[in-house]
């Protein structure tokens, strides 16, 4: 039943994902911004390697769920413990309406990566009242509840790898988003937390 609600919540975030980018797209907004805006080298290489790793960690998600590769080393499990696994749950559902709240209070403008050639509005309302970056917020607890469900040693690195490259981002997105927006981010920062 685990491995059911866990290919569940993979197929709950790729239909949303996937569902919302082909939705705007077909609206004329150009959702795929990443890389477009990365200055430094550091910058272009993880911008650049993003996709393909989130792409690579969901199809080991899947072959984890539908048939444990416990026997290669990486993937052994650490520990087996069922309230780890539930709190692992948790967080990844709770995670998804997190993601599926900031999607909705996005609306239009919602990009993958930072779109620096259209103008749009800064998102303050809905889930952003709370959080100014819910979508990184989301993924640091999917990651987390993956890393708890399935606690092998890829798993558990991967989250703990993500949280960082996920906060550099931000950083880089606080640092485009004061400049364009200056005094009325300046004024959200000191209300909403970067985080919760």
């Amino acid at each position: 039943m685990l491995n059911i609600l866990v290919l569940a919540s993979l197929f709950i975030f790729g239909l949303l994902f996937l569902g919302r980018s082909v939705m705007l797209r077909q609206q004329g907004v150009k959702v795929w911004v990443i890389g477009s805006s990365a200055k430094k080298l550091t910058e272009k290489i993880l911008e650049s390697i993003l996709f393909p790793a989130l792409i690579l960690w969901c199809a080991l998600v899947i072959l984890t769920a539908w048939h444990n590769p416990g026997e290669y080393f990486i993937f052994r499990i650490l520990w087996d413990n069922l309230w780890l696994k539930i709190m692992g749950l948790i967080l990844c559902y709770g995670g998804l309406l997190i993601f599926l709240s900031a999607l909705l209070s996005f609306g239009r403008a919602w990009r993958i990566g930072i779109d620096e050639n259209n103008s749009t509005e800064l998102i303050t309302r809905g889930i952003f009242k709370y959080s100014r970056n819910p979508i990184f917020l989301f993924m640091d607890l999917y990651f987390a509840g993956i890393a708890l469900i399935y606690p092998s040693l890829f798993f558990v690195l991967a989250a703990i790898l993500v949280a960082p490259g996920l906060h550099l981002q931000i950083l880089r997105e606080e640092k485009f988003l004061q400049n364009k927006f200056g005094r009325e981010y300046a004024v959200y920062k000191t209300r909403t937390r970067r985080y919760l």
